[in-house]
């Protein structure tokens, strides 16, 4: 497992998130529509995750154990921060065909005292599995609180980053990086939580080619010729 709890500068937060590269770890997953391996990094601070299959995909459901992936600073005038990440292989079934994937998160965060902030980072690469060439851009998505002198600021928050990959893939690598980053002046507070983590692969039928459809359509039609000659010959 690689988990990352630290304090870094708030200038650095976002550039560390981004820029972090996981330790090697195996391991795999399989649903009705998609298996997934894991290449590189280890998930293992969100939890084992459960698969969850439908008529259109597959979705790994993370579900991190309370305090298990947070930040937390209580006035200490320092950034803390947890950052996890891993790339998982995705392969669709055969004569199914990858057309979005998609990674979404949800917490709770709490935050009081003026200068007080919490903040998550969420990012979702794709990559040809054999080539390793991105497709597409990198999509990221960040949330982030405030905290004020008038009373604790706090709730749920939720990240969703989704990538359309237009129906051409049949296995593909998936990039996940997330960080989770909390500061507090003296006499403030700030924490925030991951609860859940699902990555998504939705998935269709390759179609069938057009010369498949002409080539029917010419078989049916010789058939029917063939029964015509029969039945006039009996007659």
């Amino acid at each position: 497992m690689f988990t990352l709890k630290t304090f870094i500068p708030p200038v650095a937060v976002l550039s560390l998130g981004l820029a972090w590269t996981p330790v090697h770890a195996q391991t795999s997953w399989s649903g009705d529509l998609v298996d997934f391996t894991l290449v590189d990094g280890d998930p293992g601070a969100l939890g084992g995750p459960e698969v969850v299959s439908d008529d259109t995909g597959v979705s790994l459901n993370f579900s991190p154990r309370p305090l298990a992936f947070d930040a937390l600073s209580a006035g200490s005038g320092q950034v803390d921060t947890e950052i996890t990440g891993f790339t998982l292989r995705a392969t669709a079934a055969p004569n199914q065909m990858i057309t979005g994937v998609s990674w979404n998160q949800n917490g709770v965060y709490q935050v009081t005292g003026d200068g007080s902030w919490v903040s998550a980072l969420s990012s979702l690469s794709v990559a040809d599995a054999k080539t390793h060439e991105a497709i597409g851009d990198t999509g990221a998505e960040t949330f982030s609180a405030l905290g004020t002198n008038d009373g604790a600021n706090g709730g749920p928050w939720a990240l969703t980053v989704n990538q359309d990959i237009g129906g051409s893939e049949v296995e593909i690598e998936l990039t996940v990086k997330d960080i989770l980053a909390a500061y507090a002046p003296e006499n403030g507070f700030a924490w925030i939580e991951k609860d859940f983590g699902g990555l998504r692969v939705d998935v269709a039928p390759i179609p069938l080619p057009a010369s498949v459809w002409l080539l029917g359509s010419a078989l049916f039609g010789l058939i029917m010729i063939a029964r015509r000659r029969s039945g006039s010959a009996r007659v």
